[in-house]
């Protein structure tokens, strides 16, 4: 499945589909066949020769099962051996410049191009949400969407008690004058504003009661008991099933402890801007609300919720979505029986290396391979939508300031994390659309949180990354092998 630590020589790695074994001792001795070792050979076996290193572990045989005297398929195997080549020579001194605690993975042309450490667990930070991301689309129906509703009674215009606002567990609940205080601001939200709309133009003019929160659909567990004081409230959570602006009121400083409170209080406010007068403080409801529907509002497709995790690393769309894998594989709405889910399923698709103890990343306990993180990636069929979720380089996201100026920017996609000593990158750069290039790098140790410690060793890989395939084409290694 991978390539063992030290293995010097890129080798295939186990295919998504079927795929033709190739080695470059049989592809010279095909060339040879056919008359073309005096040319065709020459810049392979001249490149080799720069490269090689001393100690290289022979690589072994397989053997072609297509027809031996095919020019055509040699030459495109000989260039793709040379490509790969190429590559792991650009990556080399990354390698040499990586702490001890360290894990790179490259793929390219279906082949592992460089592995080092690739299978040794280390902390991956926010690395970890592509685990979740790849069990959350391949769990969650692709056509799931959260639906947030309004319910009371209503008589002449005036809803007589309380207006239950009832939650569906949508991570990118949001009301438009958030916005602008995030550091990467929500992508494809659902606007709460849209919601008291809604309930304007079905006619309610008053409140009697208060509006309140409901949140019973999910556990109401705020944290992670795996999370350091440091990060609760800060990095995630308060947690639950209705959460408005990760559960901050607009224009409060302090963040209340119970997001449907703060949701009732956020309604409150849109409604009371529109006019609707209500008469009581918002508060909480447990149970089921009487009335009857009112308005609701739909939540942006699955894919493009998993894709906001992705792209801005939000921390408190990971746990969410870790509690509705829970409710839909098991009926449980928590994030003990989510994150179980995503244990099972990395174990029935041979992911190793992997421990599990939140779905975000910021639990110092997960650990994580760069061989898996590279599996994940290019796991049929729910890769197109997570790689397609990843930030771009200069572009978006985590990755907005970083990559600028070089050949990777507007390029590469990426999944960033950070904690204190750790720094870690998984991504794909894609190549001519129609092949790409996979990586993880983890970093684990004093000091590689900084940016002048990560940066340019970021950027090497980046820049490295660009050269495949760097080849002559298979036109003219045939026009050789025909002279």
């Amino acid at each position: 499945m991978t390539q063992a630590d030290g293995n010097d020589e890129p080798v295939p790695r186990a295919p998504k589909r079927a795929r033709r074994a190739r080695r470059p001792g049989v592809v010279v001795a095909i060339v040879g066949l056919i008359g073309s070792a005096p040319m065709a050979t020459l810049w392979f076996v001249g490149h080799s020769l720069a490269t090689r290193t001393e100690g290289r572990t022979a690589e072994p045989v397989s053997y072609l099962v297509t027809p031996v005297l095919n020019v055509r398929r040699a030459a495109s195997t000989l260039v793709g051996d040379i490509a790969t080549r190429n590559l792991r020579s650009e990556l080399t001194s990354i390698v040499d410049r990586m702490p001890s605690n360290a894990c790179i993975r490259v793929d390219a042309g279906g082949r592992v191009v460089l592995s080092k450490s690739a299978d040794k667990a280390l902390v991956p930070a926010s690395t970890m949400k592509i685990a979740t991301a790849a069990v959350a689309l391949d769990v969650l129906p692709a056509d799931t969407r959260f639906v947030t509703r309004v319910v009371g009674t209503v008589d002449n215009g005036i809803v007589d008690g309380d207006l239950t606002l009832v939650g569906g567990g949508d991570p990118l609940l949001v009301s438009r004058e958030y916005l602008p205080t995030e550091k990467y601001p929500t992508t494809d939200p659902t606007y709460l504003d849209d919601l008291a709309d809604k309930v304007k133009n079905a006619g309610v003019t008053a409140i009697s009661g208060s509006v309140v929160g409901d949140e019973s659909y999910l556990d109401d567990d705020r944290y992670l008991d795996d999370w350091s004081s440091g990060i609760r409230g800060t990095e995630g959570g308060p947690l639950g099933a209705l959460m408005v602006n990760d559960g901050v009121v607009v224009g409060n400083p302090i963040k209340p402890d119970n997001p449907a409170v703060a949701a009732a209080a956020e309604f409150t406010r849109l409604l009371q801007a529109r006019g609707i007068a209500v008469a009581g403080e918002p508060k909480e409801v447990k149970g089921t609300p009487t009335g009857t529907s009112i308005a609701e509002i739909r939540s942006s497709p699955l894919d493009r919720i998993v894709a906001e995790m992705l792209t801005n690393s939000d921390n408190n769309t990971a746990e969410i979505l870790v509690r509705h894998i829970g409710l839909t594989k098991s009926l449980q709405p928590t994030t003990q029986a989510g994150l179980a889910v995503i244990d099972q399923s990395l174990s029935t698709w041979g992911i190793d290396g992997v421990v599990v103890k939140d779905g975000s990343g910021l639990s110092r306990g997960n650990r994580i391979t760069c061989a898996a993180l590279v599996e994940l990636l290019e796991r049929e069929p729910v890769d197109v939508k997570l790689k397609s979720g990843l930030a771009v380089a200069a572009r978006t996201g985590t990755l907005r300031d970083v990559f600028e100026g070089t050949p990777v920017a507007g390029k590469l996609l990426g999944k960033t994390g950070t904690l204190l000593n750790v720094k870690t990158l998984a991504g794909v750069l894609p190549v001519d659309g129609k092949d790409e290039v996979l990586f993880a790098l983890l970093l684990n140790g004093a000091g590689w949180a900084d940016q002048g410690n990560y940066r340019p060793l970021w950027e090497q890989l980046g820049t490295a990354l660009t050269t495949y395939p760097r080849a002559p084409t298979p036109n003219q290694v045939a026009v050789l092998g025909a002279g």
